[in-house]
């Protein structure tokens, strides 16, 4: 009977509108034939989290079972969690303070996400659906396995990690069938006398540990768990040193909200590829009905809700399809919907459809929110209101739900057919696919940027998964930009590169040189507008530059130069990626000695330096300027100067300033919120010490980039801090980025441009201030910026560099007075001459000494005293210590925007020929000894 309840017969509750909810969970639980939800909007995927508000729960959440349970013509995988229950159990084994176990509250809601997620894996991979639909979590079982390793917040000791990978190496072996039939004891019995003492040895031992090793390397789990976008900032690079830190997450100090979220994620990468359709994967199409989780009664007490926002957030940030209906359920109304109101069951339009309105609205980004959609829990009807009857029996029909049938493809019978069929053209596939191998060349193509196989660019560079083209270039590929310019610079270095070999050929006694510039953005991310590739080109320019006057000189043992231009993607983030080319490139090339360009202090520039240092390859960074640099690698110099340096030229203009009574002796510290942005995390800690140490009053104030990186704190946007900064009395100093600095300007325009703050902004503004277009845009807000180079210089200029950049780049000239006017030309002229200077010197005091990476990079250390190296950026020494990697006192300048016109310089700090500083100057820096 429809009324019946499934204990005793007691008659269950009916609620009003009740099948409107089953309605609604029906079309939330079936799986489209093609794509996935929401159907109803082409190209959006996902699933909302399913709200439930109200009393009633469990009698609600029964029916919902059977439901589920009864569904045709199969049961839709379905697994309720009780979440005062399961909180009350972490609390009860883990809470108490004298046990051994004790766990603190925010790691006992770490231990509460990981028994939920396993209880849901466990319901998800038994055969209760059929075997056909079971799960395999081998993401999730092998990070809960590590988790479960150890339960202490101790320091391991230095056995830990071999220990760890040992009883890896048997949980592995143990389940394979095979290892585990080899393996036994009497297998090995039957095994001893009767086949060889080195088959014995191989096939018993050997052969394990070697297949483990493999394994270790190719398996899908592990290497996911390298390259998931949790706990990586400090992972230390091996799977290993990855593992440990899983196994002692306490004494680390991991952050237990990121071991949950790294949970979530393997749990949901396992469903997602348990559901991932492919022609070959009949099980992955049987699958009709998505997975069902009910977590009952959220409350902040059991931390319910936390969990449901750890989902949205793990959503977010992977930005793939989660094959999972998360269902919730709460007395009271949630808090944290973000503005997304309770519905009622019987809106006008109906709460899924409002839903989907908003899935074809959203833009790039959702919010946490956006997930949620809350439906309130209908009022139950007594047994004597005349509505009684009709919602019963209307329930009871809409409780009928109906999935998809699998289609007849999928069935055993269908897979002998085809298997048959298959068979019998296998002949004439093999030898239609050996005689068309178009497909192999449009793969090609698309892996390698669109270049064919016979292209000399081809081999070295390819194709991210965010469009970027990255790699290294010789031959003058533009890495698919579209930009003029950019493809101009690259073939004018293409050409040279050529020159350079012919020169070599003609005399072998001038000793070939290759530099590999490497710059951070070559080539936009798809559906991006790139707006760095003007430094990224000047940047070339000027090694360029540096280049054509190498090949123009004569001498007999004067090296001839080629640059290999790189890319590694925007933010870097494919460096690491880049310098492993170029190692394969150097046991080819013998003539490989150095890295230049480098651009952008951030995480994963770190990393590319780390792995370049790995490689054997010195390097010169041409606009890095954060202090932690020089001591990430000892084969790492930059032409920079530090931050702190920066921030001490700063606050000494300001307090020049103060004197002349334009400012109160009041800062404000601007800066990125962006944790992977170590360039602008370091110069405000040392512009907050620099103002402070000068007697400022400090406020620091974090602002959220646009784009946000993961894991960015919340704080306000650049709108925000540009109104906020009208007003303030002090000076407003940024040490962010150009993009950014350029929406503050625009907020702070609109709104007090008629009396503007004082805006003094860190070197990276130069790329704001160099272009001409942009410095107009926003004519009543003058600021100020420091600069690594005198400022405003034009080609007419006479100097080394401008002269030949004049000769190279005309129609470059002719566009832009005041080209390469931020200095990225001028440090990438010097970084490619310091190469150039430390060669000269190697061969005039060890002419036989081969031009190798370590020779050069030792040569690069005497650049110091009479050996300085006057620069178009300034003087160019190190000091003459071991350890001075960075150039001393190295020149800073001062420049102001006003409008349209070119920035004027104030003054400079610093060494340039026989000119001195300006007066405030903070003291020079002197050299260690």
């Amino acid at each position: 009977m429809a009324g019946l309840g499934r204990n005793g017969g007691n008659v269950a509750p009916v609620f009003a509108h009740a099948d409107l909810l089953f309605q609604l969970l029906g079309k939330l639980v079936s799986r489209p034939k093609k794509t996935e939800l929401p159907g109803e909007v082409p190209r959006r995927d996902g699933i909302p989290i399913l709200s439930l508000v109200g009393d009633h729960q469990d009698a609600l959440a029964e029916q919902i079972e059977q439901a589920l349970n009864e569904a045709e013509p199969r049961a839709v995988p379905y697994q309720p969690v009780d979440m005062e229950r399961e909180w009350d159990k972490v609390v009860d084994e883990r809470g108490d303070e004298q046990a051994a176990n004790y766990l603190d509250p925010a790691w006992q809601r770490a231990e509460l996400c990981r028994r939920i997620l396993v209880e849901l894996a466990s319901r998800y991979s038994s055969d209760r659906y059929g075997s056909d639909r079971r799960v395999r979590f081998r993401r999730l079982g092998l990070v809960n396995w590590l988790l479960e390793l150890s339960d202490t917040a101790q320091e391991p000791d230095s056995q830990h990690g071999r220990a760890v990978l040992r009883r890896l190496r048997d949980r592995e072996l143990e389940r394979r069938r095979f290892f585990g039939f080899m393996r036994s004891p009497s297998t090995e019995v039957a095994l001893q006398g009767t086949v060889p003492w080195w088959a014995y040895i191989l096939g018993l031992h050997l052969l394990p540990v070697f297949w483990f090793r493999v394994w270790r390397g190719l398996g899908r789990e592990f290497r996911w768990l390298l390259h998931q976008p949790y706990m990586a900032p400090a992972d230390p690079g091996t799977f290993i040193g990855f593992a440990v830190r899983l196994t002692q997450p306490r004494w680390g100090r991991e952050d237990p909200q990121q071991i949950s979220k790294l949970l979530i994620a393997a749990f949901l990468q396992d469903l997602r590829v348990a559901y991932r359709r492919r022609p070959w994967r009949r099980r992955a199409h049987r699958r009709t009905a998505y997975c069902v989780a009910f977590l009952q009664g959220l409350s902040e007490r059991n931390g319910g809700p936390e969990l449901v926002r750890l989902f949205a957030e793990v959503r977010n940030d992977i930005g793939a399809f989660d094959p999972l209906l998360l269902v919730t359920s709460r007395a009271d109304d949630p808090p944290d919907t973000g503005g997304m109101r309770v519905r009622e069951l019987t809106d006008n339009p109906a709460p899924y459809d409002v839903w989907c309105e908003q899935v074809r609205s959203a833009g790039g980004g959702r919010p946490v929110q956006f997930w949620y959609l809350p439906v309130r829990i209908p009022a139950t009807v007594p047994e004597d209101d005349e509505r009684y009857e009709i919602q019963r029996d209307g329930s009871a029909i809409a409780r009928r739900l109906s999935v998809p049938r699998p289609p007849a493809w999928t069935r055993r019978a269908s897979a002998v057919v085809a298997g048959t069929v298959a068979l019998a053209v296998l002949g004439g596939t093999v030898g239609y696919a050996l005689a068309h191998r178009s497909d192999d060349r449009a793969d090609w193509k698309r892996q390698h940027c669109g270049l064919s196989r016979d292209h000399p660019d081809a081999e070295t560079v390819w194709q991210e998964k965010t469009g970027e083209c990255v790699g290294v270039s010789p031959h003058g590929f533009a890495f698919g930009s579209t930009d003029e310019r950019v493809r101009d610079t690259l073939a004018t270095i293409a050409e040279q590169n050529k020159e350079a070999k012919r020169l070599h050929e003609a005399d072998p006694k001038r000793p070939l040189v290759t530099l590999v510039h490497l710059s951070a953005l070559l080539s936009a991310p798809t559906g991006q507008k790139n707006s760095a590739l003007s430094y990224a080109r000047e940047q070339l320019q000027g090694a360029a530059s540096a280049q054509r006057r190498q090949l123009d000189k004569s001498g007999a043992a004067q090296p001839v130069l080629r640059i290999f231009p790189a890319g590694a993607g925007s933010g870097m983030r494919y460096g690491a990626d880049v310098a492993d080319r170029i190692e394969q490139m150097m046991k080819r090339d013998a003539s490989i000695v150095g890295v230049t360009g480098l651009d952008q202090s951030r995480k994963a520039t770190i990393t590319t330096i780390d792995r370049l240092t790995q490689v054997g390859l010195p390097m010169v960074a041409t606009t890095l300027s954060a202090d932690s640099l020089p001591g990430e690698s000892s084969l790492y110099y930059q032409v920079s100067p530090l931050n702190r340096r920066e921030a001490a030229v700063a606050a000494a203009y300001a307090g020049h300033l103060v004197d002349r009574e334009e400012l109160k002796k009041r800062v404000r510290v601007v800066y990125s919120l962006d944790p992977t942005d170590e360039y602008s995390q370091n110069l405000r800690e040392d512009a907050a010490a620099s103002f402070e140490a000068a007697g400022f009053d400090v406020e620091e104030q974090g602002y959220v980039p646009t784009p946000a990186a993961p894991d960015t704190p919340s704080g306000p946007g650049t709108q925000a801090v540009g109104q906020e900064a009208c007003g303030y009395q002090g000076l407003i100093f940024f040490a962010g980025r150009s993009e950014d600095f350029e929406s503050i300007l625009g907020a702070t325009n609109d709104t007090c441009g008629s009396t503007p703050p004082v805006l003094l902004g860190g070197d990276d503004v130069a790329r704001l201030g160099a272009d001409p277009v942009q410095r107009k845009a926003y004519p009543r807000v003058p600021y100020e910026f420091l600069d690594f180079t005198v400022g405003s210089t034009s080609c007419d200029d006479p100097s080394d560099l401008y002269s030949t950049m004049k000769e190279l780049f005309p129609e470059e000239c002719r566009r832009v007075k005041d080209t390469s006017l931020d200095g990225h030309a001028a440090l990438a002229f010097d970084a490619v001459n310091l190469y150039l200077n430390a060669i000269s010197r190697l061969k005039d005091t060890a002419p036989g000494v081969p031009l190798t990476p370590s020779a050069v990079w030792h040569a690069l250390s005497q650049i110091h005293g009479s050996a300085a190296l006057d620069g178009e950026s300034g003087l160019i020494d190190f000091g003459g210590a071991v350890d001075q990697r960075v150039p001393l006192d190295k020149l800073i300048s001062v420049q102001r925007v006003e409008g349209a016109q070119r920035p004027e310089q104030l003054g400079f700090c610093g060494k340039r020929g026989d000119k001195e500083g300006a007066a405030w100057c903070p003291p020079a820096e002197k050299p260690r000894r």
